[in-house]
């Protein structure tokens, strides 16, 4: 292991697109070390290729290999993990649950819920040897104002949810476990929400009327909550849930 770098260290899955790539970014920006995790490829290399202070990790989260792998490349080159933000998920198209299959079942919760316990199990025990540690799982306001024809999806992130604050209580007062909860956002999933039809305006102008703030989930907004959230400015706070959502949740 090489001597412990002194700028601290984030993994972050899922930091190819989206609220991950802006997380990657925010984090960079603030002199961390960033592991990026992601199972596309060319997104990840090309992402980790314009930042020198990015490495990039292809692999698939739901396998515990891949976790294996991480932790061995962050400690190999940094010596320390002080962050890891689990933003990797997908979504089915919207439909209600009798058109729905349990194949679909399977990958939503092993690729939404499984890196939630994996990841704990492959680095909270280097987190209490180093004395300190923050995880940040992403979660979503499907879980708290569902809508239909996502109730695999929603029942995903509700299961993430309810395992962030269980974790907290495992972990305290060393690790500390939080959550964000965005509303829909201007990511790829939003296609999930919108369709690709000609009609897609209508229905995304539709999604931002259901927000008391008019408007979609941007990146920032999730990694300026991320940021905070592994920051000292949130040492006493565990086991929440950090609703992003323009007052989608009220």
């Amino acid at each position: 292991m090489p001597d412990k770098s002194p700028s601290p260290v984030v993994i972050v899955t899922g930091g190819a697109d989206g609220f991950g790539a802006a997380i990657v970014g925010r984090f960079s920006l603030q002199g961390w070390k960033v592991l990026l995790v992601d199972i596309d490829a060319e997104k990840g290399a090309l992402k980790a290729q314009d930042d020198s202070s990015v490495l990039f990790v292809h692999g698939d989260v739901s396998d515990p290999r891949t976790w294996l792998t991480v932790k061995e490349v962050a400690l190999h080159e940094w010596g320390r993990i002080d962050a890891l933000i689990n933003n990797a998920a997908i979504v089915s198209d919207a439909a209600p649950i009798h058109e729905q299959d349990m194949n679909t079942f399977d990958k939503i919760f092993a690729v939404n819920v499984k890196p939630i316990f994996l990841s704990a199990q492959a680095i909270a025990p280097f987190m209490l040897e180093q004395g300190h540690g923050v995880f940040i799982n992403i979660s979503s306001t499907g879980y708290t104002r569902p809508r239909a024809g996502f109730a695999i999806y929603n029942a995903s992130k509700a299961a993430v949810t309810t395992a962030t604050k269980t974790l907290a209580l495992e972990y305290a007062p060393t690790i500390r476990f939080n959550c964000i909860a965005p509303a829909v956002g201007e990511t790829q999933m939003l296609f999930a929400s919108t369709g690709r039809s000609d009609d897609a305006a209508e229905r995304r102008a539709k999604v931002e009327e259901m927000i008391p703030l008019k408007r979609l989930t941007r990146p920032e907004d999730v990694s300026n909550a991320a940021w905070y959230l592994a920051s000292d400015q949130s040492s006493f706070v565990t086991g929440t849930i950090l609703e992003v959502d323009g007052g989608r949740g009220i």
